[in-house]
């Protein structure tokens, strides 16, 4: 059985990752946040052949994301040093194996067949539901893929793998919806006694053309190297 899930769990990403490829939308989604006891942030989540750039902004401070799928890469700019990070992304293989590995169960995922329309666009209803907390996802088809919360590959990223807004929870509902396909044009996440510890939902949806130079580090911008902690220890030692 542990086989065969590992086995499921490859095949999912490895679809997220190639329907992704062909889909053909190029523009910008606008979405809404609020998590962290109401805390509200918005966020800008553009889309250009196999490029995607996250833009969030909270208490006035702006953090940007971009992940390239094609050289599985994510870089992270540091606006206010004028510097950027590149960091490697975890293959579709690798994740997978990672994650069902990991020994945390799967949550219980049902396509409802509930529509509604949101922004002009039809989306389905998907439930994911995981020790008692429940996630009401309306998921649309035509505007690309929805790689994640800023963690596409790496575990990690500007909302902390979904360990933010939502709890464990929070990365669950990613993962299934990788598996799906889709883009989720409203997510709203409620614990056990129905409390809703979650929420995202699209606010305006801009299709059109984007310049290239939207997905590279600006231009000025200087490369950060993070330090290998390991290496700087064994230069250390005689």
């Amino acid at each position: 059985m542990k086989l065969l899930s590992r086995l499921l769990a490859v095949g999912a990403l490895l679809t997220a990752v190639q329907t992704f490829a062909a889909d053909t939308f190029e523009g910008k989604v606008s979405l809404a946040i609020t998590a962290d006891k109401g805390k509200a942030m918005n966020l800008d989540y553009s889309l250009k052949g196999q490029k995607i750039r996250m833009n969030m902004n909270a208490d006035g401070h702006e953090v940007a994301t971009i992940m390239d799928m094609g050289k599985m890469e994510m870089l992270m700019l540091m606006a206010e040093q004028h510097m950027y990070m590149v960091m490697p992304m975890k293959k579709p293989m690798e994740q997978a194996m990672e994650k069902s590995g990991a020994g945390s169960g799967s949550a219980d995922v049902e396509v409802t067949g509930k529509t509604e329309t949101i922004l002009g666009y039809k989306c389905n209803q998907i439930l994911v539901k995981d020790k008692g907390t429940v996630t009401e996802m309306w998921v649309a088809e035509g505007l690309g893929v929805f790689m994640g919360l800023g963690g596409g590959g790496g575990g990690g990223g500007m909302f902390g793998g979904g360990r933010r807004g939502g709890g464990a929870n929070a990365s669950k509902w990613e993962e299934a919806l990788k598996g799906k396909g889709g883009f989720p044009l409203r997510v709203i996440s409620r614990d056990a006694a129905g409390k809703q510890s979650f929420k995202m939902e699209a606010t305006k949806i801009e299709p059109g053309s984007l310049p290239d130079s939207q997905f590279s580090p600006p231009e000025g911008y200087q490369k950060f190297d993070m330090p290998n902690i390991g290496n700087m220890f064994k230069g250390g030692e005689e």
